[in-house]
């Protein structure tokens, strides 16, 4: 058998239907307008987000923009929480946060600041943290120890670090070796005991761009970290996965690691031998890491397992979409839920994952958002096509019935690996044809159905067996010893 330092799934995506289990919440922008209900947080038993009634359905028949509207999960219980910016302007609250017991978010008034709401309109009130400015647009908030660190706009720089203690002004974050460097922040996360960021630094910038840093707020010491691409270039490093010893992120479209050194900084060994690229959208579940890649069949779901170092991938489209580009993902009684798509459309429906298989949970919902857990089920944007924009939907797993279809949905593979034989479970009543691919995408075989047994003449190896009916296909995933 070929020897690989990583393992392949060699389980296939099962097509599942959820009859009337994911419903629409109400069509508060009637009709096909969109509602776009968005940054959706959970506070003191409702969620927050920020939605656009631009019909006036729901608020005295006059567009008032994009506002903070509240919900308690039932369309009775939602409604416009403030209308901020007067009128027809948006606030289009974002950043949403709880510090101390407090919601708090970003909006718009006629300047960027920083509010605070108890779930009523009269205590939606603005938390103006720099009097000195105006506009400062604070974002990416993150709470550590006794403080809440955000970016912020001053004197006319974009994405400076400041740090506020909820009581008095914020200030900017300070350096101590380095009192008059700028520290311009576009992604940060808690590890070891500091702060780590994307950013760039200004006594560096012409040397490394924007890199990987560390900053102690206990000593207002900045520390570059590495420099992922060598020079002045930018590692476009995102989506932060601290655990408990290593930071994983993204950075130059690839998995990376770091254990807080510069020699540690180095790209995931199982990621590089498979030569993923495209990654993105991490996610930690347990002991794994979900993200997106592509080894050169699209962008599929992946794992990755940070105690054996093993990648597992997950999906694997074919037909129409070869992509199926998970992303916003929530974990709920143990499973992922997230956004993918199919092999016959974009759509992006609701899916779930254990970290092993993958199921589609509806195929009529699409465009999904803003996936959160409320209440013990999910919340959700989402469109019914043709029938409504995007609206504010709800799915409760412990009264989902899944089935899983016959046909092509059916149909396993066995053994595998394979020696000179694969064979074939399932109903096979609609199967017309079959191709197999190697890694590569080049076809290596095709024919008629003409038994549940295929026989291999191929090299070892790892490739894809597509099944076709009239209708439809799958792909399934195989190794030839």
């Amino acid at each position: 058998m070929m020897k690989q330092s990583y393992i392949l799934s060699l389980l296939f995506l099962f097509c599942t239907v959820v009859t009337g289990q994911v419903t629409l919440v109400g069509d508060l922008n009637p009709g096909v307008a969109n509602f776009s209900p968005s940054n959706i947080t959970v506070y003191n038993g409702n969620m927050f987000f920020a939605a656009d009634d631009s019909s006036g359905t729901n608020t005295g028949g006059v567009d008032l923009g994009r506002e903070l509207w509240i919900s308690d999960g039932t369309l009775a219980g939602t409604s416009l929480l403030k209308d901020i910016n007067p009128n027809n302007f948006s606030s289009a609250p974002f950043n949403f946060f709880v510090f101390n017991n407090i919601l708090y978010f970003t909006a718009n008034d006629g300047s960027s600041e920083l509010w605070k709401t108890d779930g009523t309109s009269a205590g939606t009130v603005k938390e103006d943290i720099i009097p000195s400015a105006v506009g400062e647009a604070p974002n990416r908030a993150t709470s550590y120890i006794n403080q809440v660190f955000m970016t912020a706009l001053l004197n006319g720089v974009a994405n400076q670090l400041i740090e506020w203690d909820g009581v008095n002004p914020a200030v900017k974050a300070a350096d101590a070796t380095n009192p008059n460097a700028d520290a311009r922040v576009f992604e940060m996360t808690e590890f070891k005991n500091e702060l780590y960021m994307y950013m760039s630094y200004s006594p560096d910038d012409a040397t490394t761009g924007n890199e990987l840093y560390s900053y102690d707020p206990a000593t207002d010491i900045f520390t570059l970290i590495a420099d992922v691409d060598s020079g002045p270039g930018n590692s476009g490093i995102s989506n932060f996965i601290p655990t408990l010893n290593t930071l994983y992120f993204e950075a130059l479209g690839n998995l990376y690691q770091s254990d807080g050194t510069a020699a540690g900084t180095i790209e995931v060994p199982a990621a590089a031998t498979l030569s993923l690229n495209g990654v993105s959208n991490l996610y930690r579940f347990n002991d794994l890491i979900l993200f997106e890649a592509d080894a050169g069949a699209g962008d599929q779901l992946y794992t990755f397992n940070t105690v054996s170092g093993l990648i597992n991938q997950l999906s694997f489209n074919s037909g129409n979409n070869i992509n199926h580009d998970p992303s916003d993902y929530e974990i709920l009684n143990g499973l992922v839920y997230y956004r993918g798509e199919d092999s016959n459309d974009t759509d992006g429906n609701l899916y779930s994952t254990d970290g092993v298989t993958i199921t589609q949970i509806d195929n009529t919902i699409k465009d999904i958002d803003d996936i959160t857990v409320f209440n013990n089920k999910l919340y959700f944007e989402g469109e019914q096509d043709g029938v409504t924009g995007n609206e504010l939907f709800t799915y409760d797993p412990a009264t989902a019935s899944i089935t899983q279809l016959t046909g092509l949905g059916s149909i396993g593979i066995y053994p595998n690996p394979a020696g000179q034989f694969l064979q074939l479970s399932g109903d096979l009543n609609d199967v017309e044809s079959y191709q197999i691919y190697d890694m590569a995408g080049r076809q290596v075989m095709e024919s008629s159905l003409k038994s549940n047994k295929i026989s291999l003449d191929l090299a070892a190896g790892t490739y894809i067996l597509q099944i076709h009916s009239e209708n439809n296909s799958i792909s399934l995933k195989f190794v030839k010893e």
